[in-house]
């Protein structure tokens, strides 16, 4: 299990001691990327179907390969993730921690048909992760210890930061009207 992982298996308990909607410090969103997708790949997954669009808009709507074997939803929500793991390490130069989907809708533009979805970006200052990472992994991950997690999670809330964007994608491959 990667460090990552083990820090926060715990997520799910987490979520039960304070409501998500409820943590963090809100900021900007990164700039746009600007750079091609195979800046970040050796070699580009098949599902990308044109590596210089990032879904940031409707011109600009990431466009699904026809021969997508992962399907539609999964390889949205996989792109999403990618992008703003991309957003987060080298736009803002922090520590990714996650995203969540917060609404999806569709657009139908004439001929084109549009995915939009709205995601919410969780991330870390390199400085919150390591004073996070060093706490929990000086008290054994708070194994037996149900205050100090709670302590420990009340920390990791108030130190999160998040984003709020969009990724577009051009479905027109696999919409069935």
């Amino acid at each position: 299990m990667s460090l990552f992982s083990s820090l926060f298996k715990k997520k799910q308990e987490s979520r039960q001691l304070v409501e998500r909607d409820q943590i963090g410090e809100e900021i900007s969103r990164p700039e746009p990327i600007s750079a091609k997708m195979s800046d970040f790949f050796s070699q580009l997954p098949s599902w990308i179907g044109d590596e210089k669009r990032w879904g940031y808009s409707k011109d600009d709507a990431f466009i699904m390969a026809r021969d997508n074997h992962m399907g539609g939803i999964r390889s949205e929500y996989g792109f999403a993730e990618f992008r703003s793991k991309v957003e987060v390490r080298e736009k803002l130069k922090m520590v990714y921690e996650g995203m969540e989907r917060y609404k999806q809708r569709l657009v139908d533009d004439g001929p084109n048909h549009f995915d939009v979805l709205s995601i919410k970006v969780y991330l870390f200052t390199n400085e919150d992760w390591e004073f996070l990472k060093n706490d929990y992994e000086s008290h054994n991950s708070y194994k037996d210890d149900e205050e100090g997690r709670k302590r420990h999670t009340q920390l990791r809330n108030e130190r999160i930061k998040y984003y709020m964007t969009e990724c577009w994608f051009n479905i027109n491959s696999f919409y069935k009207e």
